[in-house]
């Protein structure tokens, strides 16, 4: 067994000369033999091998018992250990995550953190990767799911990724090495025990030599998996633009590659990876215009051209008006005060420059500067019609979301002015105004 771990850190350059490895230590069978093959190794590598344990607060005395076992294990060879301990079933209640996820999140973010840079090595063997390949194939897995669990994924290794379960414990047996065994193992509650018990025995009964194809088949899988990233890797960068990705290209190649970059798109717009019906949902989108959620609640547009995340509804805002820069969600407002004006120098000013001009006796009450609220309307000056602001800004092209960064002056009795439409003409200036207040906006 210690040559294929070597064949296999080998092929897959899972390490270097004097690499920092930490092995992620369970105390069952896998991870205690993985411990051992790279204590052999260790002087042929230059390795510093340290260990992790995470106590997931899950199976009450049974995972204490293997805390112990790890602790023991670990002092008896003068391997340096870490441990860390978290609740779980708490945590899995509050983010609504099923126990397994939960479980895996909180061990792997601990191996991060302790890790420190260094590599992680967890003992996922052949046996895992072939109940993982089923469950992924019940489940409509696509190529990249059936290429089940990968050798190497960052920082992590997996050094026993092509020896069996049985090799592993028959390693145990002849060089004497102790571990636990996790009582869950032998329930068919759990899918992957099921898969484990019942699924892969037929299959070896089928062909005897099962662990051997299945290794083949994978390997076959994950090179194409690999050529196909690589082509949709360069789709997206033709795609790719400041504002989206062109749905031009995204139409103009082959299905499978078309949904592979929408894939990664969806994944890398919202930070979490989509299922199957997000996916086929934008590609159906692609040849029209329009929104759809996707994973998380999340939203992406099809506009113009482009795919691209809807933008987020702005919140409600709003700031007493003062003179002199306002600093506001949206951009900053300058009002100045002229307290004498004549008509002569109104006179003189420009239509942009009056569309900005308030005058300052008939303002009722306090100055506001807000977003847009539920029944907001203005009368435009000089056009003799009233408009609600949302009629007037979905003319305008603003969309919905982003109406509430428009900003808006209004006193008691209203709305004053709207920044890119101008002075209402309730209180724009005329003949008999004497004091103006102007407003200049900039980003």
């Amino acid at each position: 067994m210690k040559n294929k771990v070597m064949n296999a850190i080998e092929r897959h350059q899972m390490l270097l000369p004097g690499d920092r490895v930490l092995v992620a230590l369970s105390g069952g069978a896998d991870s205690m033999a993985l411990l051992h093959v790279l204590l052999r190794i260790k002087e042929e590598y230059r390795l510093c091998v340290t260990a992790a344990h995470y106590h997931h607060g899950i199976r009450g005395e049974e995972a204490d018992r293997d805390e112990d076992f790890v602790r023991q294990a670990c002092s008896a060879l003068g391997v340096p250990l870490a441990v860390g301990h978290g609740d779980v079933p708490q945590q899995a209640k509050k983010s609504g995550k099923g126990l397994e996820e939960c479980a895996r999140e909180m061990r792997y973010a601990f191996l991060e953190q302790t890790a420190q840079g260094a590599r992680i090595a967890t003992a996922h063997s052949l046996s895992d990767c072939e109940e993982t390949f089923l469950f992924n194939l019940s489940r409509g897995a696509s190529l990249h799911g059936l290429t089940s669990i990968p050798p190497v994924r960052g920082n992590i290794i997996r050094p026993l990724i092509t020896c069996s379960r049985d090799e592993i414990e028959e390693y145990c047996r002849d060089n004497s090495i102790s571990y636990v065994t996790d009582s869950t193992n032998n329930s068919d509650e759990y899918t992957r025990n099921r898969l484990r018990h019942h699924v892969v025995p037929e299959l070896k009964k089928c062909n005897p030599l099962f662990d051997s194809a299945f290794a083949r088949l994978t390997d076959g899988l994950r090179e194409d998996d690999e050529l196909l990233g690589e082509l949709t890797q360069s789709v997206l960068e033709r795609a790719e633009t400041e504002n989206g990705y062109r749905t031009e290209v995204l139409l103009s190649v082959h299905p499978s590659l078309q949904k592979r970059a929408v894939s990664a798109i969806i994944e890398g717009l919202t930070g979490s990876k989509p299922e199957q019906l997000h996916i086929l949902n934008v590609c159906a989108l692609l040849q029209s215009e329009g929104d759809v959620q996707v994973v998380g609640g999340k939203s992406l547009r099809v506009r113009g051209g482009l795919l691209y995340r809807k933008p987020e509804q702005a919140e409600e805002w709003s700031r007493t008006a003062f003179g002199g820069e306002n600093r506001l969600p949206y951009g900053t407002v300058y009002v100045e005060m002229y307290r004498e004006i004549s008509k002569k120098k109104l006179e003189k000013f420009s239509q942009d420059l009056l569309d900005n001009c308030i005058d300052y006796d008939k303002i009722k009450g306090k100055l506001v500067f807000s977003s847009i609220r539920e029944g907001d309307k203005i009368r435009l000056n000089g056009r003799g019609v009233t408009k609600p602001l949302r009629r007037l800004f979905a003319e305008m092209g603003i969309e919905a979301e982003n109406r509430k960064k428009i900003i808006v002056l209004r006193d008691e009795q209203g709305v004053v002015w709207v920044d890119g439409v101008g002075v209402g003409e309730r209180c724009a200036v005329s003949e008999e105004t004497a004091q103006v207040l102007i407003l200049s906006k900039y980003d």
